[in-house]
């Protein structure tokens, strides 16, 4: 068995029980090279411009970078990834050859954030562009790099794109909510929809008022796979209480604001506690370990962590969020899938993948903290495969021989054809 994950900034493969670990070059060298020209701006700290530099954010930027997503090629030991890193972000693929595990460009950008790339068996690429803070849209890449075209767009967040090999586009999107002054209110739930690349046509496949469904994918049989959580997860609160925390939280604010006016203008915080950085990096990091923001839903990792406890191998990934399969109403596949149906999988899913495996179906899936197997043609036991710090993120790619002899010479027919 064989697949590839996110680990933190790590970029990793899976083979039949070995893991291999590799940096992204290009956040490496980023990092390093931010360093050095703070090295070299460190003289101005001792100047009368330090107080100009503090103010303006000139001293000790901060590097925030991150994998957004990983997919294996048609190629071994050779695959594509994107991430993020401050207002940068691209496609590369990375090599897993011996200790250079080098990497070469496909694309990247300075304006939009680019998600969400699968390959699929005949060596088509998908992914995701965000072009604002709320929406996104798919897009389809030339397998040369350097190009692509969006073809989904409007007022949405058209997500996890996976193309079935026969024209067919599934994603799931997020509706944007606005006010009367076409202000951002709140996202709607996640339905499933079906792009017909031929006919540019898009057709609802599940949708709900209660829950959001994410990330489809269709094996060769028509059934569907994605994950379904609940279309707002509120924690149920005291009013009362809340109206009595009111003046807390307002000194709170007070203290706050003091603290970064004071940090500003003095160079170090109002107070300094053990563990913490006076530049204010250790603090963040530490927040960003505390709070992610996954499948459009803020998570508080330590307090899933501890709802989850007593289950074995548990992750930060709420129980809630369910893999579910739903085999399609006709034989055809002409009548939408019905929710009704579905059959539940795993819980506690964030991401997951279809493989085959000696002619049985597996799937595989993360829960934040661990990688498992289900056979799905068995018991549907799972199997703990890999022990992950933050993975969020898997891909894999099922392609057999006679698939990569016949798309070594063929040309890229799906991005020209659109």
């Amino acid at each position: 068995m064989k697949f590839v994950f996110v680990d933190k900034e790590n970029i990793c493969t899976y083979h039949d029980g070995k893991t291999v670990k590799a940096e992204s070059t290009y956040i490496t060298n980023y990092r390093e090279n931010s360093k050095r020209e703070q090295k070299n701006r460190e003289w101005k700290q001792k100047s009368d411009m330090m107080l100009y530099d503090d103010f303006y954010g000139m001293r000790n930027e901060r590097v925030v970078a991150q994998i957004n997503s990983v997919s294996p090629t048609l190629e071994e030991n050779k695959c594509l990834y994107t991430f993020s890193v401050n207002e940068t972000s691209g496609i590369y693929y990375k090599y897993f050859d011996g200790e250079k595990n080098t990497e070469a460009h496909f694309l990247s950008s300075n304006e939009y954030i680019f998600k969400d790339v699968t390959i699929n068996s005949k060596g088509e690429i998908t992914g995701t562009v965000q072009k604002d803070f709320l929406s996104s849209d798919i897009a389809v890449f030339s397998k040369n790099g350097g190009d692509y075209k969006c073809v989904t767009g409007g007022d949405s967040k058209d997500e996890n794109p996976f193309s079935d090999g026969n024209g067919n586009i599934w994603f799931n999107s997020y509706g944007i909510g606005r006010d009367v002054n076409n202000e951002f209110v709140k996202y709607g739930c996640s339905e499933i929809l079906k792009l017909d690349t031929a006919r540019m046509e898009i057709e609802t496949i599940l949708s709900s008022e209660k829950y959001s469904y994410v990330k489809p994918i269709v094996d060769k049989n028509g059934d569907l796979y994605c994950i379904r959580t609940l279309g707002e997860e509120k924690e149920k609160q005291n009013v009362f209480l809340q109206v009595l925390l009111i003046p807390v939280r307002i000194v709170q604010a007070l203290i706050g604001f003091v603290s970064m006016f004071v940090t500003i203008f003095a160079g170090k915080p109002l107070v300094e506690g053990k563990g913490k950085t006076r530049s204010g990096n250790g603090a963040a990091k530490h927040a960003d370990g505390k709070q992610i923001f996954i499948n459009n839903h803020l998570l508080n990792v330590e307090q899933e962590m501890k709802r989850n406890k007593k289950t074995a191998d548990s992750g930060f990934i709420p129980h809630g969020w369910k893999l579910i399969k739903i085999k399609p109403a006709s034989e055809d596949f002409s009548v939408n899938y019905n929710a009704e149906t579905a059959e539940e999988i795993a819980s506690g899913v964030a991401d997951f993948a279809l493989t085959e495996e000696n002619g049985q179906k597996i799937v595989l899936y993360t829960n934040g903290k661990h990688i498992f197997s289900v056979v799905l043609d068995g018991e549907k036991k799972r199997k703990k495969l890999v022990n992950t710090d933050f993975c969020v993120k898997l891909g894999v790619l099922s392609v057999t021989e006679e698939e990569k002899t016949a798309k070594q010479n063929e040309e890229d027919i799906f991005f020209n054809g659109l």
